[in-house]
């Protein structure tokens, strides 16, 4: 079998402190924001969902009649293959230590993934869609001079609707030693982009994205899940 070309990390390992429940599992339009994310992504082989603790998730799974792909090797120590009734595959990730921010997550997820180009994703992006991964790994392959293609959107960089070379994962690791030994528990998303070589692009340098601004916008807070249900209602 041939190796990826591409995967997908999904970073889900918040607390949810500001919406008060569980990000990824919030419907949004009838169907979990979790789920969304992986109708997105159902093209790539590839897939990791990197959370702080594992056993809600592999409930929600099962609930979907996901079943555990034991006959899938690979992944560090304590990761756990899910497979959907297709065949495709998932792989759980915890992180090592909880309560690090998502830069540890995605440290978590570009290690157990398998190919060079890898598009992460936030738990919490009900708007996500198959041509906006798709736009991001082809910027990035066509980027050989970049670490990571980062969309500029809502007047910010989203670090977490992004394409980032495996390698940068050492990046990352490094990174978080350092901040370790000063005291530092969560490093900045935004320090981590200021270590790499970024192309950012914008809305129309990905080719049928769509609306970036609601692609990149997640729910973090009561507004915006009010916000995310009538975007939803208007079949956007």
């Amino acid at each position: 079998m041939s190796e990826p070309t591409r995967s997908v990390v999904i970073v889900a390992g918040g607390r949810s402190r500001r919406l008060g429940r569980s990000k990824p599992f919030v419907e949004i339009g009838g169907r979990a924001i979790l789920f969304r994310l992986l109708d997105a992504t159902s093209h790539i082989a590839d897939r990791v969902l990197a959370v702080r603790e594992a056993s809600p998730f592999e409930r929600a799974l099962r609930a979907e009649a996901w079943k555990p792909a034991t006959s899938v090797a690979g992944g560090p120590p304590g990761s756990v293959a899910f497979g959907d009734p297709a065949g495709r595959r998932l792989l759980i990730v915890s992180d090592p230590v909880s309560d690090l921010g998502p830069l540890a997550g995605l440290a978590s997820g570009l290690e157990a993934a398998s190919a060079p180009i890898c598009v992460a994703l936030a738990g919490d992006l009900p708007f996500v869609s198959r041509d906006v991964v798709d736009g991001l790994g082809e910027a990035l392959a066509a980027a050989p001079e970049a670490d990571a293609v980062v969309p500029r959107a809502r007047d910010r960089r989203q670090p977490l609707c992004a394409a980032y070379r495996r390698a940068a994962g050492e990046v990352v690791g490094r990174l978080l030693a350092q901040q370790s030994e000063v005291g530092v528990r969560s490093p900045s998303m935004m320090s981590f982009l200021d270590r790499l070589r970024v192309r950012y692009v914008e809305a129309g340098d990905l080719p049928g994205s769509g609306d970036l601004d609601a692609i990149t916008r997640g729910v973090d807070s009561p507004d915006d899940l009010i916000w995310a249900a009538r975007y939803a209602a208007r079949g956007d």
